[in-house]
This record gives C-alpha cells, structure tokens and sequence, in this order.
C-alpha cells in the first residue's frame, strides 16, 4: 500500500471499475441473501465498486493482494473502528469507550496487554469448565427427531460465557446475568435494532436511541463490576480461571492505566456479545456440514477415537472457509490512499469480501466443495483466510474461538450422533451482518449406545 499522490503513477480511480446495475439492490442482497450476492459479485471480477445513495463509496475486492496492502496499513489512513460504526452494531453493543480504543494510539499497546488471556495457558484453564457445560447440555438435548440445532447452541455457548468469561458462580448474581443475558438476545434479534441499524448506515453511523438496550448493557456491566467487587474482597480466588480473573491479574500488573474498570467492563462485554453468537453460528455450520458430508463425519468420529484433534481442527477450518461467520470486513478511508493500484478519495470505504475470497479457484482447488483434508499439516494463509479479519485488528477473540469450538465439537460428538442427511446444504442467511444456516442446522441426533445407558 502507498499514500502517494494518484498523479505520482499509474492508478486505477473508482469510476473506472465495474458495478451491479441497480447497487442498492445489490446492497440489500448481501444481507438478504449472502449466497446470490456472492454469485453476483463474482461477475462483476475481483475487485468493483457500489454506490449506494446516503452511502460512502464503497470499493470492494476478493483481491489477496489487497487483503495484505489493508492489513499491513500502519498509516492509519484506513480506520476500523470507524468502519464498524457506519456498517456493523457495534457502536450500540460495546460502546464509545472500546470504538474510540479501536481508533486510537492505545490500541496495540493495550491489545499485547490483554493477549495472554486468549493464548495457550489461559485457553487450557478455560476448557475443563468449557467441557463441562457442554457434555451437561448436550445430554439434554432431543434425540431422535430433527431439531434447529442453533438455537440450543445459542444456549450453550450463553452457558459457557457464563462458566468461562464471567466465571459468575454466587447463585443471586448468575440469575441476574442469566436474565440479563436472555434479554439480550431478545433485542438483539429484534425489529428495533434491525432499524436502527438500517438508519445508522445511512446517518454517518450515528445511532437512534435505544434505551432498552441501553438498559441491559448497564445490567450486564454491573454485574461485572459487582463480581469484581467480591473478588477483590475475598480470598482464595488465586487459582480461578476464567476471563475476568485473567483480567483482574493483567490489571494488577498494568503500570500504565490502561485496564481500568471500566475497560475490563467493556471486554467482558465484548466477549460476551461478539463471542456468544459467533460461537453458536461456528457450531451450527460445523454441524451442518458434517451431517451432509458422512464420510467427514465418520473420520473426524474415528481420529477423536484415537485420540488425534487435528482434523477436527481441519473441519473447523475448511467449515469458516465455506461458511464464514460473517461476509466482509470493512475500513474507512480516513485521507486519500492508494491501495496497490487503485486510488481511494477521502471518505470512501473499502470492503474485504470474506464470502468471495474464501470461494476463489486460484487460492483453493475446487473451492465449492467442503474439503477438511486441504487444511491438514498446514496454517491458512491470512490473506486466504479470514474469517476473523487479520493485521492489527484481527478478532482478539479469534484464538480463543477455535479453540472453544474445538472443545465443544469434540464433547458434542462425545455424547450424541449425528444421522447424515442427504438434503442439500444450507444456504446463508444474514442476521444483521451474521450468516446463519437458512433453517438453523436442521439436525438429527441419536444418543450413543455407551453413553445412553448414563442417561
């Protein structure tokens, strides 16, 4: 990437590039229906432009090269942070304090400060409580039937947050946080957000109020705040692992401020909401690809048997390659940039397209059909594979995702079978800026023979 002049060298300028015919709609199909946009997207080549009225110009690509131009910025003439608050929720979920950390000096800085929460020795505390609370739910679940396995996954990664992030055990406070928490979903899924969400787009980003929302984000904070209040004023919390006590001992160790209370706040919020439905998303898709892929299913089944979690690592892989969480990530283009060869004005905004990428022919042989056995002995390259985006602002959450889903996977089929189905596959569905499988990863479970007869 070059901030240089366009008049220095030869530049490509937006208006050269192809466009759909009717943007808007274009626009709209992304979130209505992922998988025709990315057909639709792909005719147009790898990198085009949409304009959409009250919009910025966007320029989009599924070009690798501009995927590490992006990445590699340290100009900071491309801003996430305030991408985020013109085209994704978060502004509304996480608030001021952690979208001005995303935009400021602070944010590496404080990112090498919260790493060892999400590597290797803290991951390993967390999984003993991540197995437990997925074996005991699992168990509960309806076998014999087809189910939506979503929304129980939903469930479970709420119970692990719970377990993991808040580590909440006093009886009173985890019933305020179980209510909080199933109030949360409710308006995360409602009308009034979809809404504002749509008018945010189209304001510069700026919110409609939302006081209900406003209200259980206070709740969850609180009880953060009163968990850490007894903690602080109890003994024997040394050997805890969970996120917040991991927190709580970066913020002892913290000589520059950063980590106040309010921060630690705004990260446990934060592993909350992003953690939560991208969790129960990860899952879903992971399992409606095995049941439509039998002879995945029956060797991820025998390695696990052996003993071996790599190709189940695989599966995890291959499974956020076809079916990434979310489509794109965007930034904002804060002065007038060259990226690679094309010149982006002040104002405009540039969107990796996941979906388009992860589907190119020239990165991945046979690029529609679910192969975990492509990512076996080998690390994804991360300009081919992004589903947590990458550079500075990669997810912080990213390890730590799969890693938990490795957990859970493997305790899910631990405990129960999955029937294969000869369906064809889901397709996506947005829900705001998630894809979901269409009908929810319609699935039937059969309890096994040796765990039954526990039940």
């Amino acid at each position: 990437m070059t901030t240089q002049s366009p008049a220095t060298h030869s530049v490509a300028t937006l208006d050269t590039l192809p466009r759909p015919k009717i943007p808007a709609a274009a626009w709209a199909r992304l979130f209505f229906a992922p998988e025709s946009a990315r057909r639709h997207f792909a005719a147009l080549g790898e990198r085009f432009v949409i304009d959409v009225p009250l919009m910025p110009t966007m320029f989009w690509t599924a070009s690798p090269e501009d995927v590490r131009a992006v990445f590699s910025d340290k100009t900071r003439a491309l801003s996430f942070g305030t991408a985020l608050r013109r085209v994704a929720p978060h502004e509304i979920l996480f608030g001021d304090r952690i979208m001005t950390w995303w935009a400021s000096d602070d944010h590496t800085v404080l990112r090498r400060k919260v790493a060892p929460a999400f590597m290797g020795k803290a991951l390993k505390g967390y999984e003993p409580a991540m197995a437990e609370v997925a074996g005991k739910m699992v168990r509960e679940l309806p076998t014999g039937r087809p189910i939506s396995f979503h929304p129980h996954m939903l469930k479970l990664a709420r119970e692990v947050i719970m377990s993991v992030v808040f580590g909440v055990t006093e009886p009173q406070r985890r019933a305020r946080l179980t209510a909080h928490l199933s109030e949360l979903d409710h308006l995360i899924g409602s009308p009034g957000l979809a809404l504002r969400y749509a008018a945010a787009m189209v304001s510069r980003g700026r919110w409609l109020p939302f006081p209900a929302l406003d209200r259980v984000l206070a709740d969850l904070d609180q009880v953060t705040y009163d968990e850490m209040s007894a903690r602080r004023s109890a003994s024997g919390d040394a050997d805890r692992h969970d996120c917040l006590a991991t927190f709580l001992r970066l913020q002892q160790a913290d000589e520059d401020g950063l980590m106040d209370d309010e921060m630690v706040a705004g990260f446990q919020r934060l592993l909350l909401v992003a953690g939560n439905d991208t969790t129960a998303a990860t899952l879903s898709w992971v399992v409606e690809r095995l049941v439509r892929h039998p002879e995945v299913l029956h060797r991820v089944e025998q390695t696990l048997a052996a003993g071996d979690e790599s190709y189940l690592d695989a599966v995890i892989t291959e499974t956020l390659r076809l079916r990434p969480t979310i489509p794109f990530t965007a930034r904002t283009v804060n002065r007038d940039v060259v990226v690679n060869d094309v010149f982006l004005p002040r104002g405009s905004m540039i969107f990796l397209y996941i979906n388009g990428i992860h589907r190119r022919a020239d990165l991945y042989d046979a690029p529609d059909e679910f192969r975990p056995e492509r990512f076996l002995g080998t690390t994804p390259d991360p300009a081919h594979w992004l589903p947590f985006g990458g550079g500075i602002n990669r997810c912080l959450g990213g390890n730590m995702a799969m890693f938990e889903a490795r957990v859970l996977l493997r305790t899910i089929l631990q405990e129960v079978t999955l029937v294969p189905e000869d369906t064809p596959g889901e397709d996506q569905q947005a829900q705001t800026v998630l894809l979901l499988p269409r009908q929810r990863a319609r699935v039937t479970l059969q309890a096994r023979p040796e765990r039954a007869a526990t039940r």
